[in-house]
C-alpha cells in the first residue's frame, strides 16, 4: 500500500530538461563539481526566474500580480553530473496537482524564453555586441552574483535544451554585461542627418544614415536652420556639432546640447578641419625615401615623363 502511494506521488511530478550548464576549466577536468561554485548555480537560477517573471508581466499587462504559486512552478533541479569537464543537466519540475494551469510540459513558456535570452545576452557580451531587445533590462544587475567564482582559465557554457544557442560565459563577458547597467556618459559629436521632426517647443529629431533617431533641442537663433533643413529634407542634411548623451553600451541616446548647425547637400562629405593637409602627407612620404634613391630620379623627369613611362621621344629643354 505504501509502495502504491509512493508511485502515485511520483506521477504527480512533471519533469522536463531545460538547459545544460557546463563548468569548464582545470578545476573541473576530473568531472567533479567544486562546492565553491554552487553559489553560481543558484545565481543562474535566480537570473532565469527574474527574467521569466518580467516576461510574464509584459504579456499580461492587465494583471496586477503574478499568479498564485507562479514562482513555485519555476522549480529547477539537477540529479547528476555528466563528463565533458563537468556538465550539469538542469531540468524543470512541477507538481501537477494545483499547478497544471500554470505550466504545460509540452509547451515552451516564459522560463524557456528566459533560458534562451540569457544565453543570447552572454553570447552578445562575449562578442562585444548589443544585448537582445527582449531581455528585461532590470535583470542585468543580477549578473553581478553570477560568475563570481570564475577564474581566468574557466568559463561556464550554457546550452539550452530548446534551440541551437550555446553561450560561453567568462569573467570578461560578465564584466561586459555589468557595463550595461552602469550610468551612461557624454561626449562631443559631429553628426550629419536628415531632419524629420520639429515642434514649437524647440525640439527636433535627426535621423542618421544608419537609421538611428537622435532627439535634440534648438535655440531660437537656430530655429531658421532647423526648419529649413526640415523643409528641404529630401535633398538637404543638417550637420550638428555638440555634446551627446550615450547609453552604457555606446549607443547614442540624445543630443544634450547643440553648439553649431549648418546645412549641406545630401551625400556631401563634411569638411574635417582636423584632417592633415595633403602636402604634409606627401612631404612625409618623400622624407622616408633614402637619399640614394632620390639620386636615381632623372633631373628632366617633369619634362620627359612620357619618355620614362612610355618610351616617347625626349623633349628638349
Amino acid at each position: 500500500m505504501a509502495k502504491l502511494q509512493l508511485n502515485r506521488d511520483r506521477l504527480m511530478k512533471l519533469r522536463r530538461p531545460l538547459v545544460t550548464h557546463t563548468f569548464r576549466g582545470k578545476r573541473f577536468e576530473d568531472h567533479g563539481l567544486d562546492l565553491d561554485v554552487l553559489p553560481d548555480l543558484y545565481a543562474y537560477k535566480e537570473l532565469l526566474v527574474a527574467t521569466a517573471k518580467e516576461l510574464w508581466k509584459r504579456r499580461h499587462q492587465e494583471r496586477q500580480r503574478l499568479p498564485k504559486n507562479f514562482e513555485d512552478s519555476l522549480c529547477l533541479k539537477f540529479s547528476e553530473l555528466q563528463p565533458g569537464s563537468t556538465a550539469v543537466p538542469i531540468y524543470r519540475e512541477v507538481e501537477s496537482d494545483g499547478q497544471g494551469e500554470l505550466w504545460r510540459p509540452e509547451e515552451p513558456d516564459e522560463l524557456d524564453q528566459a533560458v534562451e535570452l540569457v544565453a543570447q545576452a552572454v553570447q552578445a557580451a562575449d562578442a562585444d555586441g548589443p544585448l537582445p531587445d527582449q531581455l528585461p533590462k532590470n535583470v542585468i544587475p543580477l549578473f553581478e552574483a553570477y560568475g563570481k567564482t570564475l577564474r581566468d582559465d574557466e568559463c561556464f557554457e550554457q546550452r539550452p535544451q530548446a534551440g541551437q544557442t550555446s553561450a560561453k560565459y567568462t569573467r570578461q563577458s560578465r564584466e561586459r554585461l555589468l557595463q550595461f547597467c552602469a550610468p551612461g556618459y557624454t561626449d562631443s559629436v559631429d553628426l550629419v542627418g536628415e531632419v524629420r521632426l520639429v515642434d514649437l517647443a524647440g525640439k527636433f529629431e535627426l535621423r542618421l544614415d544608419d537609421g538611428t533617431r537622435v532627439p535634440a533641442r534648438f535655440s531660437p537663433e537656430q530655429e531658421g536652420l532647423v526648419t529649413e533643413a526640415l523643409r528641404e529634407h529630401a535633398s538637404r542634411r543638417l550637420r550638428v556639432a555638440g555634446i551627446a548623451e550615450y547609453h552604457p553600451d555606446g549607443r547614442i541616446k540624445a543630443l544634450a546640447s547643440v553648439a553649431q548647425l549648418s546645412i549641406q547637400a545630401a551625400g556631401e562629405l563634411p569638411y574635417d578641419a582636423t584632417a592633415r593637409p595633403i602636402w604634409e602627407i606627401i612631404a612625409e612620404i618623400g622624407a622616408s625615401v633614402p637619399e640614394e634613391d632620390w639620386a636615381k630620379v632623372p633631373s628632366d623627369l617633369a619634362i620627359n615623363l612620357d619618355h620614362y613611362l612610355y618610351g616617347a621621344p625626349k623633349s628638349q629643354p
